[in-house]
């Protein structure tokens, strides 16, 4: 039954409503006593009290001024009578003040105060007789009078008396207004306690009164949670009301009648995915599937169809509850019948209130029937229907029957992909049967094919390992064939120079021209050897670049300078178009000048009339060049060709133009290392056109020394004056290096400048010196154990004491541009890179580290000289020591060197230590390969002897591999020459050393 009562809200408003109420009466009568109180307060202090304090302030007076009439008659000064008359008049005056208060605030008889107003004014009458008479000198009569006994004094009793009388009164009223408010106060306490009495028994009645309205439907909502909670699914709250309890209670029984029903569709789903999973065999899966959905949708008919695998044609395949005549098939592709808007929709589709007498004719799974509800059910696998299953019912299908179907599809459509993927596997393990049979008679076949490939591998892989023998072979070939080569065309060459110089004039044209052609050939088969190295580290992948700034403009112009002469002695013209506006470019030099070179020399080469003319312009970033000559053309068959190694476009025996067919190829190699390319365009008999496109900005290689961006040292610049060892006497340098010959080599170089040089030999140490004592400078390397260069530098700048320590940088590691940016942000003074450490330069370098620009312009660093002997006496040739074991090779130096130096001969390093020590020469030529001593060797004996270590060393080589000469600048020694034996390098050489520029 429904009941009817206020919402819990409304309640609980009502209740609080009345509480207060009670508290705001409480609080009303409190504050309506308190004024009361208040109010007799201010009454008890305004009358009374006022008037008591105003009395004695008067008594007080009224004596002060008796007194100092007696006071009066004593003294004599006229001071003290005066200070005396001035005291009474104050007194005076604040007697007539305390009457006004008394007329004011008395409360009784007006008349009591006028008598004793009256008192006083007579008093005060003949006080001033009194004096007067002691003005006039009448001090026995004044005395008389203001005696006790005398007429003074006794109105003065007389005024104290009508004054206690009015005090009397004021104590008296005063008593009266403290009883009333003693009374005030009782009669406020029993109110006050009556009030909070009612207050609580009404709090208490209230709360009874919603703690039960609460209790009970909140205990049934409590005992129906628990039976659900312990499985009693049928429980329910009976707890029916308007208020919000009686809404929980609705909302819990609509709840747990929810979860019933999902949990009974949980267990009849839970019930068909038992039987789908219950059998692989299609045929019995889809009888007992349709037995479990007949049973559990309440349907009398069903069937499952399953796509042929013509896929045209839906078949039936089981069936219950019907006739199987009457099963016809359904087409796959028209979506015709009762399947058709399931196979179009994908979804099940439900056909409700079929008409008994309806003339609608319907195919259905029954044959031409119309029963009253047909669900139909596609089965869809990869989206595609691969079934379908249709249920009918005489009556109709409830809703949760259809929530089962729709909770059960996505089970019954993954489950029959598995069926009919079983039986495809059954169908295809019969067929793999019969493969695998035919497979095992292939077997053994294939086990000696295997064995075969087997023995092929271990033989490939031999021949990867020859193949790797052979390039390493190869490399140590091409090193030992350019020392073996070079050792002959060094004497074939210069010696060739020697006698064109001397023998000028003195024997025939015909025989002096001889000496052109031998010494022209012994140039040109050397460049053939660089042809052939440079090809070589090109193919090992070894090419190196070396990065840095230059006029892409001059280039072209010192190239087009040089090739000139071939040119004219030709008879054609060689033109440069010059462009003011091109710019510069951030690439390898060398390289680029060695494409350009070889471009317009193959140009002047294979033109007989005409010319060449080159061209530059820039777009897109790069720097194209064009070269373009009248010459004799390129047939189109062979332009594929000319850029491969030792290839031609003439190939015959009978050409007429000589060459090993590398330039191109070289050529073409370095344009592709750099980022750029090589075109061609010719036809022949008509000329070629060839187009060399180059990156203004290369990102590959290294940046060659001083070219870092933010570095202050350009080492292409003018030189500047170094340090002396007057300037640079108590000078200390840090010296950061793990590897001992660079240690040697930097200590060589610097001690003999007099810089102090302390060594640490990792960062570690580096750190501890500094915090020790502050050098001058530091050379520091980056890549060392521990911590590196770049945790020291960064130490260092974050420290006050170091953060302005100068600072070279030393390293062989490849400088990104993340760590150029880390360098430049840590203000390093420079950058110099291990191989290409010039004594000059490196003095230059340091010099500009510790002594600042400012002082060299004013000329207090004295001019660097090289490590050199004591000079000869004037008029003296420089003696040079030849350390050399080859006879040729001393032939042909005595023959470059004789008139200009004096010279003394070695075979060997040990001949040359003691001849060095006896005839102390100027500089020493060394051979770096000869029996016994290496060059290397005798050059570290002759740093250890004290009196040898300041003679200069160049070393004279064959070996002029990418990096021999700096390997052999680390080693120590001060020069570098390689053979064959440029007379104008070789002089240069020892001009840097003895100063003879």
């Amino acid at each position: 039954m429904k009941k009817s009562g206020l919402r819990i809200t409304t309640r609980m408003s009502l209740g609080f409503a009345i509480l207060l109420l009670c508290i705001v009466a409480l609080g009303s009568i409190a504050l309506e006593q308190s004024d009361q109180i208040a109010r007799r307060t201010q009454a008890l202090y305004e009358h009374p009290l006022t008037v008591r304090r105003a009395l004695g302030e008067l008594k007080a007076d009224i004596l002060i001024m008796q007194r100092d009439m007696k006071d009066l008659l004593l003294v004599e000064e006229e001071a003290d009578i005066a200070s005396i008359l001035q005291s009474i008049e104050d007194s005076r005056r604040d007697a007539l003040r305390q009457f006004e208060v008394l007329y004011d605030r008395y409360l009784g008889d007006q008349a009591q105060l006028g008598r004793a107003a009256d008192d006083f004014a007579r008093w005060d009458a003949i006080r001033q007789e009194t004096i007067r008479l002691i003005g006039v000198g009448k001090r026995q009569e004044a005395l008389v009078r203001t005696r006790t006994a005398g007429t003074g004094g006794d109105h003065v009793r007389l005024l104290l008396e009508h004054l206690q009388m009015v005090d009397s009164f004021a104590m008296n009223k005063g008593d009266e207004f403290y009883q009333e408010s003693v009374a005030l106060k009782n009669a406020l306490k029993l109110q006050m306690s009556l009030l909070i009495a009612g207050t609580l028994a009404l709090s208490g009645i209230i709360v009874f009164l919603l703690y039960r309205s609460v209790r009970k439907p909140l205990s049934e909502l409590i005992a129906a949670t628990r039976d659900f909670m312990k499985g009693n699914r049928t429980a329910r709250c009976a707890y029916d009301s308007n208020d919000e309890f009686g809404q929980f209670s609705a909302s819990f029984n609509e709840l747990a009648g929810a979860i019933q029903n999902e949990l009974d569709l949980g267990s009849r789903a839970a019930a068909l995915a038992a039987v789908m999973l219950g059998s692989d065999d299609a045929r019995l899966f889809c009888h007992r599937l349709l037995a479990t959905l007949l049973e559990h949708t309440g349907s009398q008919l069903g069937a499952v169809y399953l796509l042929n695998e013509e896929k045209t044609l839906f078949e039936a395949f089981e069936s219950i509850g019907m006739d199987t005549a009457r099963c016809g098939a359904f087409s796959a592709l028209r979506f015709e019948g009762e399947f058709g808007p399931a196979l179009a929709t994908g979804k099940i589709q439900h056909i409700v209130d079929i008409p008994a007498d309806t003339r609608s004719i319907l195919k259905t799974a029954d044959g031409f029937i119309a029963p009253r509800s047909i669900v139909t059910i596609p089965v869809s696998v990869g989206g595609v229907p691969q079934a379908v299953i249709s249920l009918a019912s005489v009556g109709g299908f409830s809703a949760a029957s259809l929530r089962l179907l729709d909770t059960v599809l996505g089970i019954l459509c993954a489950r029959m992909d598995g069926i009919l993927t079983y039986r495809k596997l059954e169908e295809f393990s019969r067929k793999l049967g019969e493969q695998n049979r035919e497979l095992e008679s292939q077997k053994s076949e294939m086990s000696s094919q295997t064995r075969e490939l087997t023995e092929q591998n271990i033989e490939l892989e031999m021949q990867k390992r020859q193949l790797d023998e052979a390039n390493k072979l190869k490399s140590s070939f091409l090193s030992t064939m350019s020392h073996e080569l070079r050792t002959p065309l060094n004497s074939v060459i210069a010696l060739s120079g020697v006698l064109s110089r001397r023998l000028k004039d003195i024997v025939s044209a015909e025989e002096y021209s001889y000496l052109d052609v031998i010494e022209r050939n012994g140039k040109h088969l050397l460049e053939l050897i660089n042809d052939i190295l440079d090809l070589s580290r090109i193919e090992s992948g070894r090419e190196e670049l070396e990065i840095e700034r230059f006029d892409a403009r001059v280039m072209i112009r010192e190239v087009v300078e040089l090739i000139g002469p071939q040119a004219i002695e030709k008879g054609i013209f060689l033109q440069f178009e010059e462009d003011e506006s091109l710019p510069e470019m951030l690439s390898d030099y060398d390289k680029c000048r060695h494409i350009l070179q070889n471009l317009v020399a193959n140009a002047v080469k294979f033109t007989e009339a005409g010319g060449v003319k080159v061209s530059a312009l820039t777009k897109a970033e790069s720097l194209y060049i064009s070269v373009e000559d009248t010459g004799i053309g390129i047939e189109e068959k062979n332009l594929s060709l000319i850029f491969e190694e030792f290839r031609q476009a003439d190939d015959s025996a009978s050409r007429k133009y000589g060459g090993t067919g590398l330039g191109l190829a070289i050529a073409k190699n370095y344009a592709d290392i750099l980022g750029g390319s090589i075109s061609v365009q010719s036809q022949s008999g008509r000329g070629s056109l060839f187009t060399v496109r180059l990156p203004l900005l290369s990102e590959n290689g290294r940046l060659r020394e001083g070219q870092a961006p933010g570095f202050r040292i350009d080492m292409n610049a003018q030189s500047a004056p170094v340090a002396g060892p007057l300037a640079t006497k108590g000078k200390t340098i840090l010296l950061v290096e793990d590897s001992e010959p660079i240690i040697i080599q930097m200590k060589d170089m610097l001690s003999a400048q007099g810089y102090t040089i302390v060594v640490a030999r990792d960062g570690g140490e580096a750190l501890e010196i500094i915090e020790r004592q502050l050098p001058d400078g530091m050379i520091l390397d980056l890549m060392m154990p521990r911590v590196d260069g770049f945790q020291v530098l960064k130490a260092i700048r974050e420290e006050k004491k170091s953060e302005r320590l100068p600072v070279v940088i030393l390293t062989a590691k490849y400088v990104t541009k993340e760590d150029l940016a880390f360098l430049r942000h840590n203000c390093v003074h420079q950058l110099i890179q291990k191989g290409d450490i010039n004594k000059p330069r490196l003095l230059e370098a340091v010099a500009r580290m510790l002594f600042p620009e400012p002082d060299r312009a004013m000329g207090t660093v004295p001019e660097y000289r090289p490590r050199k002997a004591a000079p000869a006496p004037e008029g003296t040739l420089p003696l040079v020591l030849l350390v050399e074991d080859n006879a040729d090779n001393l032939l042909t130096l005595r023959a470059l060197l004789s008139g200009l130096y004096r010279l003394a001969e070695a075979a060997d390093g040990a001949a040359g230590i003691d001849l060095a020590r006896r005839l102390r020469p100027d500089l020493i030529l060394m051979d770096s390969t000869m029996p016994g001593l290496s060059g290397a060797e005798t050059l570290a004996a002759l740093r250890q002897d004290v009196s040898l270590s300041g003679i200069p060393v160049i070393v004279i080589t064959a070996r002029a591999m990418k990096g021999d000469r700096e390997l052999f600048l680390a080693e120590g020694f001060d020069g570098y020459v390689s053979k064959p034996v440029d007379r104008d390098a070789l002089l240069k050489a020892m001009a840097d050393c003895t100063g003879d520029r």
